[in-house]
């Protein structure tokens, strides 16, 4: 490409959105990730310099109006943006009732407050910066492209009440903003992965066997047999960014399935 495009990964440190961020950079666009973790953001600066790669690691929060107004318009103030990728994200695994596992005292419920945080980080921030991100290419007159990461529990899942109420707005989202963005040519569209095979699942499988064991017993539900490699799900970010016709739509890629977990 003559001029490079400018791309904007949130959560974009390490897992899936540093892999989509990574391929970006590789395929000649000007990537800026969003994160919280300056530790984190100091790795992406290094590991840009050593290979090479346009990227760049920027300290803001997805789900502060403040920080992302802030943060897109620093960097927007002397370049369009053309693609926006929501990435960021975190599923908090609750019940919405169980009870003690010796049998006696109340019935513990879902607490309002991790309801509350993931629809923030899941939800919120997904509607503040493609909001920020749209009134940017607006202004620009930039035909963009925002690719909202849902997932494929967006149908419902176990114990995944928050989450699964998150990714389903943000497939709502994803429609409501082809309509209304489309006559301004920027298209909207979500990619919902399914279980991936990456640094976040490893680290819970170490930290818990029984959900190691749990996720090994899931496979036998999917077609293909395996859960996603990061950088498979990433081809499906680039196509979306890519392709002229697709918006409005959900790409489906979790290997055939499961539809949601089960206990």
């Amino acid at each position: 490409m003559s001029e490079a495009r400018n791309a904007l990964v949130t959560g974009g440190t390490r897992g899936l959105g540093l892999a989509v961020a990574r391929r970006l950079a590789a395929e000649g666009w000007s990537t800026t990730v969003f994160g919280l973790d300056q530790g984190r953001l100091e790795k992406v600066r290094a590991m840009a310099r050593s290979e090479g790669l346009d990227l760049h690691a920027v300290r803001a929060d997805v789900t502060s109006e403040e920080s992302v107004r802030q943060a897109v318009a620093d960097l927007t103030r002397t370049r369009p943006l053309h693609l926006c990728v929501n990435n960021a994200g975190r599923n908090l695994s609750r019940l919405l009732l169980r009870t003690p596992r010796d049998g006696g005292g109340e019935l513990l419920t879902h607490p309002l407050d991790d309801w509350e945080r993931t629809l923030r980080l899941c939800l919120t921030g997904v509607f503040l910066v493609g909001r920020e991100a749209a009134a940017s290419m607006v202004r620009h007159e930039v035909p963009g492209v925002i690719v909202n990461v849902s997932s494929g529990l967006a149908c419902g899942a176990y114990g995944q009440s928050a989450y699964t109420a998150a990714k389903a707005g943000v497939e709502a989202l994803t429609r409501t903003w082809s309509y209304e963005l489309g006559p301004y040519g920027i298209r909207v569209v979500a990619v919902a992965p399914g279980v991936m095979d990456g640094e976040a699942l490893r680290e819970k499988s170490t930290a818990f066997p029984r959900h190691a064991r749990y996720m090994e017993g899931l496979k036998r539900f999917v077609p293909l047999g395996r859960w996603a490699a990061e950088d498979e799900i990433a081809d499906a970010v680039c196509f979306a960014a890519d392709n002229p016709y697709l918006t409005g739509s959900v790409i489906r890629i979790d290997g055939g399935g499961p539809p949601g977990w089960v206990p």
